[in-house]
């Protein structure tokens, strides 16, 4: 019997199929089919870097640090320019924000996709995405990782908050940084400190109270987009009670209209152009625009006081547990926020350049660039990203997203939907086919949807649940799927609740087309074989 690890574990090697033997199907891996990678891009990119030196290597210093280590990355000197005939910065240790071309080109590039001054309302106002907002990072995971490591404190910090389901591997990187994230809220009933125990922020972070997770656009495993109006409820939540939102915004650029039919086969990038459905702002862009939070004043000594709308004075109660004051500080300085934006070049371009970025304010995004391994180190993965200014900046990426990713992705969406429509609907199996929700969501527009996965639910009257499909699938069809409960935050009280006993996650990137489809006919073998097993058995 092969082996059940491989039902939440994508990383489980396929394993080698027999004469007489179905080959085996993963629609659990979440990884980008071959056939959607720019190795050609990638090649003129890397043929750019290493014969041709960086005019903008003048540029590409450390950021002014207050109080710089002995050790840390300095620029080349001038001469470098003139001396050697490659990129020198992309081969050197980095500035600690990252490569500083990369950082100006990205932050264009989101800013003209993202579009923010028409979704703000009266009381925010519209901010363009700037540079020193931008800290280039090792990828989604590895930058969530070092977000804990730098702005939480386990001992101070409260209670890690998982929007449910969740995307399952974000679980092992809270419980590294010392967070029971599946037993809800930690060490409720207990005195909290007024300040950190374990860490010693110092003046270019802060630890957070509380961390609210989430996927905001195309949820890994649901696919839902959080609408606009939770995205400012939920920032108003996070500056009420001094939490930080981690939201991984991978899926942001990859949206499509819901096409209603396709074969295996037919072209899905040749002369097919999909353009990108602008994203709703990402909740990094909603906090900037409504300026410093009563807990962002009270971290300054000049800013311990806020004034009512009569113009008095009064003390701030925040100030009661802020934790050390930096009167040498301004308050831009010391303007955190409350939300940081994860993103990734993974699903974009490759996942092996292992690059990404984040969104916050100027003063987080530095903070961040401070953590202790990159001070040692220099920025994560400077070579790829100057490789990814290339692509960038000669137009490359988005030629391959509107030609080759969202084209390819929103075929395999339609493939797989339309069998399980015909093999599974049959059967009372449901499927979210928009991921729109609020008012976002309109009868007369066509269906969106995005990302990488469709999110299955089984009747609730079935005598049994998803894990038991996925095991006889694996069995019986060599077919591998996410059962539901993997996508679980297991916890306490309210959050007990939250099952998903009858879904199953079923991924549409990795494998080739046909076997999309005849993944999801193996998928309706098993359920119709379960349920005329229990109709055989009650009769």
């Amino acid at each position: 019997m092969p082996s059940t690890a491989a039902l939440s574990d994508p990383d489980v090697p396929t394993p080698i199929t027999h004469p007489g033997e179905k080959k085996q199907i993963n629609l659990l891996r979440g990884w980008p089919s071959p056939h959607l990678l720019p190795p050609s891009d990638l090649l003129s990119a890397t043929t750019s870097l290493l014969t041709s030196p960086d005019p903008s290597s003048s540029h590409d210093s450390p950021s002014p640090d207050p109080s710089p280590s002995p050790d840390s990355p300095s620029p080349d000197p001038p001469s470098s320019k003139s001396t050697f005939n490659f990129n020198v910065p992309a081969l050197q240790y980095g500035p600690d924000p990252g490569y500083q071309p990369l950082r100006s080109s990205l932050a264009a590039w989101l800013t003209q996709n993202y579009h923010p001054s028409e979704t703000y309302p009266p009381h925010g106002f519209p901010t363009l995405t700037t540079a020193d907002q931008i800290c280039v990072t090792g990828g989604a995971s590895q930058n969530l990782a070092n977000i804990l490591l730098g702005y939480t404190d386990p001992a101070y910090t409260r209670a890690v908050w998982v929007v449910s389901p969740c995307y399952y591997l974000a679980v092992p990187i809270f419980e590294d940084a010392g967070f029971s994230v599946r037993n809800g809220r930690l060490r409720g009933g207990r005195e909290w400190p007024e300040k950190p125990v374990y860490k010693n922020p110092g003046p270019h972070r802060k630890c957070y109270k509380h961390i609210i997770y989430l996927v905001a656009t195309c949820a890994n495993p649901s696919g839902i987009s959080t609408s606009l109006a939770r995205r400012h409820a939920l920032v108003q939540l996070a500056r009420k009670y001094d939490a930080l939102i981690i939201s991984d915004d991978v899926y942001d650029f990859l949206q499509w209209p819901v096409l209603q039919s396709s074969s295996p086969g037919a072209s899905s990038s040749n002369h097919v152009h999909v353009p990108l459905t602008t994203p709703l702002p990402r909740l990094s862009d909603i906090d900037i625009s409504l300026g410093p939070s009563p807990h962002d004043l009270a971290l300054s000594a000049h800013y311990t006081r806020a004034r009512s709308p009569n113009g008095q004075t009064h003390t701030d109660t925040v100030t009661e547990d802020m934790q050390s004051l930096h009167p040498d500080h301004t308050i831009q300085d010391l303007h955190f926020g409350h939300a940081v934006s994860n993103g990734s070049f993974s699903k974009l371009l490759s996942p092996g350049l292992r690059t990404g970025w984040t969104h916050s304010t100027p003063a987080f995004a530095y903070g961040l660039s401070q953590t202790g391994s990159t001070r040692s180190g220099g920025a994560p993965s400077q070579y790829c990203a100057a490789l990814i200014h290339e692509v960038l900046s000669s137009g490359a990426l988005d030629k391959h997203l509107t030609e080759v990713v969202r084209p390819g992705l929103q075929k395999r969406h339609a493939l797989m939907l339309s069998a399980i429509k015909r093999v599974l609907g049959p059967l009372g199996v449901t499927v979210i086919e928009d991921n729109r929700t609020g008012a976002e969501r309109r009868a007369d527009q066509p269906a969106l949807f995005g990302g990488y996965f469709l999110w299955l639910e089984l009747p609730a009257g079935l005598p049994f649940g998803a894990r038991e499909v996925a095991e006889r699938a694996l069995e019986e069809e060599r077919l591998v799927v996410s059962p539901g409960e993997n996508a679980e935050v297991s916890g306490e009280g309210e959050t007990a609740g939250i099952r998903f006993p009858k879904h199953l996650r079923v991924c549409f990137s990795w494998e080739e087309e046909g076997d999309l489809v005849e993944g999801v006919e193996r998928l309706g073998r098993v359920v119709r074989g379960m349920v005329e097993e229990d109709s055989d058995a009650l009769n």
